[in-house]
């Protein structure tokens, strides 16, 4: 699972795409709706959050890779 801010100045969204790629079908991507170098618990990031926390929690991931828009949590 790979959760990233579609604005992170740090970890530019080309290079999660590229190891999301490198991951193939194993791997599901989050792209939050936001910027900042954190894309878990923050302003913005509900749906990220809920799709992290089940992850962590359960273990399922979503069926296929999801862009969250951005939300007030």
């Amino acid at each position: 699972m790979l959760v990233q801010n579609r604005r992170d100045p740090a970890t530019p969204l080309t290079g999660a795409r590229a190891m999301r790629r490198a991951f193939g079908g194993r791997a599901r991507m989050i792209t939050v709706e936001a910027g900042g170098h954190g894309a878990y618990h923050g302003d913005d990031r509900a749906c990220g959050d809920a799709l992290t926390t089940t992850f962590l929690l359960t273990g399922a991931r979503p069926a296929t890779d999801i862009s969250c828009p951005a939300t007030r949590a």
